[in-house]
C-alpha cells in the first residue's frame, strides 16, 4: 500500500480548470460524454478536480437530472457521467475521496439519488462503486445502472412517478 502521509490531496471545483486541462487528464473518457465541451462551457455540469501536489490527477462530472412536475413530485436526482483517476495516480485514496466529497456536497443539496450507467464489462469500477455504497438497480442494453440513495426516505411523504423519471434519465 502507498505511503499517502507525504502527498498533499485537494478536491476542489474544476472552476478554474480549462477545458484543456481536463482533456489531458481524462480525454479518453471525456470524448464518451455528448457534448461535454459546450455543456462544460455552459456550466451544466458539476465538475470536481483532485489534485496532487498541486498537479490535476482525476475528476468528477455529474449533470443534474431532476424532474419537477409540481412540489409533490420533485425528485433530485444527479447522474454521475464520469469519475476518473488517473492510472499513474491510483491507490493514494483520490477516488475515494472525491466521491465523498461529491456525495456530501450532494447531500447539503438536498440530491435523493446519484445514479451512473457503466458498461458491464467494466468490473473493476462496477466493485468500485459497489463497494461505495452504489446498488445495481437496472441494466439497458450492455450497461449496468447503479443507484446511490441520499434521501433515505427522510421526511418524504411522497414521491410519484419514480419509474417515469427513472425511465426518462436513460433515454
Amino acid at each position: 500500500m502507498p505511503q499517502t502521509s507525504n502527498l498533499k490531496i485537494e478536491i476542489r471545483p474544476a472552476n478554474n480548470e480549462s477545458l484543456t486541462d481536463l482533456d489531458l487528464c481524462a480525454k479518453e473518457f471525456i470524448d464518451f460524454i455528448d457534448d461535454f465541451k459546450n455543456k462544460f462551457l455552459n456550466k451544466d455540469f458539476f465538475v470536481l478536480s483532485a489534485h496532487l501536489n498541486d498537479i490535476l490527477v482525476g475528476i468528477l462530472v455529474a449533470e443534474d437530472k431532476s424532474q419537477v412536475d409540481s412540489l409533490e413530485k420533485l425528485v433530485p436526482i444527479m447522474y454521475l457521467h464520469l469519475l476518473f483517476v488517473n492510472p499513474i495516480s491510483r491507490n493514494k485514496k483520490i477516488g475515494e475521496k472525491i466521491l465523498k466529497e461529491f456525495l456530501s456536497i450532494q447531500k447539503q443539496k438536498g440530491i435523493a439519488y446519484i445514479y451512473i450507467k457503466i458498461p458491464q464489462n467494466y468490473k473493476e469500477g462496477i466493485k468500485y462503486l459497489s463497494k461505495n455504497n452504489f446498488q445495481h438497480v437496472g441494466k439497458k442494453a450492455n450497461k449496468i445502472i447503479l443507484k446511490y440513495n441520499l434521501w433515505n426516505d427522510y421526511g418524504i411523504r411522497k414521491c410519484h412517478n419514480i419509474s417515469d423519471i427513472f425511465n426518462n434519465i436513460f433515454q
